[in-house]
């Protein structure tokens, strides 16, 4: 009887002891089983990659340095849903003043320059810029500037050419014939009063090469300067803004000189017009056609409002100069309204 007993708590203390050795065994493996399953379930339910956004890089070429090649933009190429309501509603604008006569074809291209968000509106095509052209042109001198400082203190002397300007609707100050003038003060009435007379002479002195380079850096077709069949389109432009307010370009000093040009800018029947007193907008406008047959205005702006600011060009064309600004001005403020709800 001894014996039994002896064999039965020899029997359960065996089974104990492989209680502590099997189970938790089992149950490890049990767990181990589960987290391969479920890591397994999670890595079918990962989404696929999205390709759908590609990001464009622009830099610099020319660098004098050689072994760099500084970055200039950086471009979301695929735009953003955010600005979906509002492409519709601007849609349905152009679509009405098409109707109506006002214009023959509008594009807006639209950015917040707080983040990544684009969008590009109404047609698709290119648009003779006028005196857009002067922004390049300042950016030019400027960046001589940079390279060799006391540029701005140059003086040009300014004989009246012989030839023709552009005619212009909308007229500023002007430089006088039989004077000298710093390049400084040129840029000041060529971006503040949009003076032909201040364009042509910076224009004579510029280096062409030079010139051309800042389109090639920028990816955008080359200005020849003499050409009066350019056209570019509003998404195009917008990179001479944008590498001002961003100082990817120009030192930060000469990047704030010209944004505080472009800020004095004396023109008031567009983009501005309608746009709260006060409102901080850096801007340029341009003008090119025949009078009485087809124009085209175009105006592009920073709008520093508060916290958001945005980046708009708008460009147009029609045959009353008039009424193409007093769309820009009506498409602005419509724009204004409905960004900060966005």
């Amino acid at each position: 009887m001894k014996l039994v007993q002896q064999k039965n708590i020899w029997i359960k203390r065996s089974l104990i002891f492989l209680a502590f050795i099997i189970v938790p065994s089992l149950a490890i493996n049990i767990y181990l089983i589960a987290k391969d399953y479920k890591l397994s379930a999670q890595k079918e339910k990962l989404p696929e990659p999205d390709n759908t956004c590609s990001l464009s890089i622009v830099r610099e070429t020319n660098s004098k340095e050689g072994l760099i090649k500084p970055l200039l933009l950086a471009e979301v190429n695929t735009e953003s849903p955010r600005f979906a309501l509002l492409k519709a509603e601007i849609n349905k604008f152009i679509d009405q003043r098409k109707k109506k006569g006002d214009v023959q074809s509008i594009s807006v291209y639209l950015r917040d320059l707080n983040s990544t968000s684009w969008t590009d509106i109404g047609d698709n095509t290119g648009y003779y810029p006028g005196s857009l052209m002067k922004v390049p042109i300042m950016i030019y001198f400027l960046k001589q500037e940079q390279n060799f400082p006391g540029t701005l203190k140059k003086e040009y002397f300014y004989a009246k050419p012989t030839g023709q300007f552009p005619v212009q609707t909308f007229l500023g100050d002007s430089i006088l014939p039989g004077r000298s003038y710093s390049i400084a003060k040129l840029l000041w009435y060529m971006i503040t009063q949009s003076d032909n007379n201040a364009t042509v002479l910076l224009s004579s002195h510029i280096d062409f090469g030079i010139y051309q380079q800042i389109f090639k850096d920028l990816d955008i077709p080359c200005d020849d300067l003499a050409s009066s069949q350019y056209m570019i389109t509003p998404r195009q432009y917008s990179k001479f803004f944008r590498i001002l307010y961003s100082s990817t370009y120009l030192s930060k000093d000469l990047s704030s000189y010209a944004l505080k040009l472009l800020t004095e800018c004396n023109f008031r029947s567009g983009l501005v017009k309608d746009l709260p007193a006060g409102l901080i907008v850096a801007h340029k406008f341009g003008e090119r056609g025949v009078i009485g047959h087809a124009m085209d205005f175009s105006e592009s702006g920073i709008i520093y409002s508060n916290s958001q600011p945005y980046l708009i060009v708008i460009m147009t064309r029609g045959n009353d100069v008039r009424q193409l600004s007093t769309v820009v001005r009506e498409l602005s403020i419509e724009i204004f309204n409905q960004y900060k709800d966005i």
